[in-house]
């Protein structure tokens, strides 16, 4: 597949963020986060090059010698520039704005984003170059480096609402009791499968160790990214909210919470070396459109998920809420949809979230399966804990809120349930095992138009994730 080099193609940096869509930095709004690749091998083939999109089975063929990446990395270093990960796929790194823009030639300028619905970012403005970013001449750095992408904030699909001043107005589900229910979660706990000995692993916001979660007797852990501040913390309640969702469906599991900086590629990196058996994401892009190709800044973030993948990780992603999703349309995750359920317990497909057929990936049609979601206008269905004081808090240290940011995690604790029972099972194995034994969904249609109908459809893939359906399949 075809990426045309655009200047301005790298959508640098980024200014601080403010509010509901807050990410820790590691030294302030003035600092840069990106990811560096070197130059390949001799006959060897560039990543960036034209339909040179790697897959699971081709991907070894585009790692680079550990040797080079390290001496890259050690002579960024010496230019003053942090080194956060170094892997056979790319560097992490970070400096400040004066700092990238004297060693680069790349002057950043700020730009306004465009409408949240197809932006590749939260902030109404961000830092970019008007030009290809140039390798470094000092050191032989010009000969190593291949290039330089700055990275993106990404968009956080839960549709925050804070709760309003009356809890009683409308029907909300509760955690942990109305999701597991819902997802059949609590039929597999009665038979003592409940994720035990499943680490799975979480990059958001932040993750509070709420009373919440220590009266519910978690196995709880939070750490930061190497370009992110105290794990403890979470002022803005995203990522302590969703984790509930998780635990609501697997309460067993060696939970392991990677609170983002402004590197996304870094975070997955980060969560990867953690070494869990499963990975949820309730993040992501707008991008994968009509009549466009994969963003090179984008590319080492690609590759970090096919890596994970690779290691035989279960990656879930949020399919977006009516966005166009990436990674979430990537084909080797498990791209979670939304089905919203009433007072009734009636099922149907929710305006709210996508539900689209890939432009970079043909044949790829997205959501796979569902978990709970809102709808719209308020989108304000589940109440989850989060931190006092935390942008999405309201009353008493909790909030309500959806999106497919909500529903990525449930079915990521299904996943490791099935984990549990057996341990040998592939990430396709778990994706193919969900998608046949879920509810199918006929009615709603999605936020792209597409209705739910009898058997696997555009809104909501093959329907409603059945924890119990799937583990028959195994016991």
């Amino acid at each position: 597949m075809a990426r045309k080099e655009k200047a301005g193609d790298v959508k640098p940096g980024h200014k601080k963020l403010v509010g509901k869509h807050a990410i820790a930095s590691a030294t302030g709004s003035d600092e840069i986060a990106f990811e560096v690749a070197v130059q390949p091998e001799q006959h060897a083939r560039s990543v960036f090059d034209a339909g040179a999109l790697p897959t699971i089975a081709s991907l070894d063929a585009f790692r680079q010698p550990m040797g080079k990446m390290v001496e890259t990395a050690r002579l960024l270093q010496k230019q003053g520039l942090v080194v956060h990960n170094v892997s056979d796929l790319s560097i992490s790194a970070s400096c400040s704005k004066r700092q990238f823009e004297s060693l680069f030639r790349a002057p950043l300028v700020e730009k306004k984003m465009p409408k949240e619905g197809q932006s590749m970012a939260t902030a109404k403005t961000y830092l970019a170059p008007n030009a290809r970013v140039q390798a470094p001449q000092v050191d032989g750095l010009s000969d190593l480096i291949e290039r330089v992408y700055v990275q993106v904030p990404p968009l956080f699909f839960a549709g925050e609402r804070p709760i309003p001043p009356f809890w009683n107005d409308k029907f909300r589900l509760r955690v942990p009791v109305d999701v597991a229910e819902i997802m059949r979660a609590s039929a597999v706990h009665q038979r003592g499968i409940t994720g035990k000995g499943v680490r799975v692993a979480m990059a958001d916001t932040g993750f509070y160790r709420h009373p919440y979660f220590i009266e519910q007797g978690y196995n709880f852990l939070a750490v930061t990214a190497p370009d992110a501040l105290d794990h403890t913390t979470d002022a803005n309640g995203h990522g302590t909210g969703e984790c509930a969702n998780l635990f609501a469906t697997a309460p067993g599991i060696n939970f392991v919470g990677v609170k983002m900086g402004a590197n996304t590629t870094l975070a997955v990196k980060t969560a990867t070396e953690l070494r869990p058996k499963v990975m949820t994401n309730s993040w992501g892009y707008s991008v994968d459109v009509p009549n466009s190709t994969m963003p090179n800044f984008l590319v080492p973030l690609y590759l970090a998920v096919l890596d994970a993948v690779s290691k035989g990780i279960t990656v879930c992603f949020a399919a977006g809420n009516g966005h166009f999703a990436f990674p979430g349309s990537m084909p080797e995750v498990l791209s979670v949809g939304g089905v919203v359920v009433d007072a009734n317990l009636a099922y149907r497909a929710t305006q709210y979230t996508s539900g689209f057929d890939s432009t970079w990936f043909p044949g790829r049609r997205t959501p796979d399966v569902c978990g709970l979601c809102g709808e719209l206008p308020t989108a304000d269905y589940i109440v989850l804990p989060v931190q006092a004081g935390a942008a999405l808090e309201r009353s008493g240290g909790w909030g309500a809120f959806s999106g497919t940011s909500a529903a990525s995690p449930m079915v990521a604790g299904v996943c490791a349930l099935l984990k549990e029972a057996d341990p040998t099972l592939t990430p396709e194995q778990v994706r193919n095992i969900l998608k046949y034994t879920a509810r199918d969904i006929t009615a709603g249609t999605n936020a792209h138009g597409r209705p739910a109908i009898a058997g696997p459809d555009g809104a909501t893939g093959f329907g409603l994730v059945d924890a119990a359906r799937a583990m028959e399949v195994l016991v």
